[in-house]
């Protein structure tokens, strides 16, 4: 565990940092929060986070008490402080001390340093199960702290052997409660959703590390194609691209990881360190 955290712009111990019980992320759990990653001490793709930061508070009417640079150079400020060459990084920001129990008002803003993921080397090698469940969340586009459905199925979840459930709306599939999903078809074709999704950085990095290699489509997908597909794998800050190889209990293909999760992995991880030396030129 990081030994430093940020509260409003100030680095302090992690083990001295509070927030106040009225805070409408406790009440009401009203908030919104990113993710990322950073190697050498610097973000991984920090622009196109921070932008969809600050899209989202924009969106909720939550104004962050740092503008977007000092942000930037505050989150550094922080890598710099816990001394650590690679990790994660979490920005949250709240919907501040509610004067009513309801209202919003002036957010906190809390940064949190977290070690760099590490899922077992089997997720990738062998692939991970999931399980689905009809529901579509209230606002997609906004990445906010609410994840009630997908910590309350976490039971079925367990009991299923899975890693995370699978949203579908109407028989329209959706995202993973964390990811965003691909999947490939008989024809070799990579195909992701195109609306009431969150649209993730790392699905955007596949996009562009896949260009090139196979026909890549973003539409409305059915579920129906979903357990029909060749491969399906799961994208996400921390996941990188993982294979699923179950749905339901249903193999996925021929139940082992396809050639094009552990291609486009591979591709993606290049795209993602070529950002460092695009980024120093």
């Amino acid at each position: 565990m990081a030994r430093y955290c940020s509260l409003n712009g100030k680095i302090l111990p992690q083990q001295e940092a509070s927030l106040g019980l009225t805070d409408l992320a406790v009440l009401r759990g009203y908030g919104i929060f990113d993710f990322f990653l950073f190697k050498y001490g610097r973000p991984m793709l920090e622009e196109q986070y921070l932008e969809r930061f600050y899209n989202s508070a924009e969106k909720m009417h939550l104004f962050p008490p740092l503008a977007r640079e000092e942000l930037s150079r505050h989150i550094r400020e922080l890598i710099a402080a816990n001394g650590e060459d690679m990790g994660a990084i979490r920005l949250v920001l709240t919907g501040g001390y509610t004067p009513d129990g309801y209202s919003p008002s002036e957010p906190n803003l809390i940064v949190l340093q977290h070690g760099w993921p590490n899922y077992p080397e089997s997720y990738f090698t062998e692939g991970v199960g999931l399980i689905s469940h009809h529901f579509q969340r209230e606002w997609p586009e906004v990445k906010a702290i609410n994840y009630l459905t997908g910590i309350k199925l976490l039971p079925e979840i367990r009991k299923a052997g899975a890693l995370e459930v699978l949203y579908h709306y109407n028989g329209v599939l959706r995202e993973s409660v964390r990811s965003n999903v691909f999947l490939i078809n008989d024809r070799e074709e990579l195909i992701t959703p195109d609306s009431d999704i969150l649209f993730g950085i790392t699905r955007d990095s596949v996009i562009k590390a896949a260009t090139g290699l196979l026909p890549i489509i973003t539409r409305e997908v059915q579920m129906e194609e979903v357990f029909n597909a060749r491969e399906v794998f799961l994208t996400g800050s921390n996941k990188s691209a993982m294979p699923v190889v179950r749905i339901d209990g249903r193999p996925v293909g021929d139940g082992k990881v396809g050639y094009w999760a552990k291609t486009l992995k591979g591709k993606l991880e290049e795209y993602r360190e070529a950002y460092y030396q695009r980024a120093e030129v």
